[in-house]
């Protein structure tokens, strides 16, 4: 595996993690509105971030 490939896949693997975080905050937030202003605002970051 290439230092290319194995970056690709540690990346991917990050982005997995953040999205599991991610619901795990949702999913605890007191309320559904939080959580739905929660995951609209990391869904912004990341669009924010891949404009970038």
């Amino acid at each position: 595996m290439t230092i290319e490939e194995k970056i690709e896949k540690a990346e991917q693997r990050i982005k997995e993690l953040q999205l599991l975080i991610r619901h795990w905050k949702a999913s605890h937030a007191s309320s559904e509105h939080v959580a739905l202003e929660l995951i609209e605002g990391l869904v912004s970051d990341d669009y924010e971030r891949e404009v970038a």
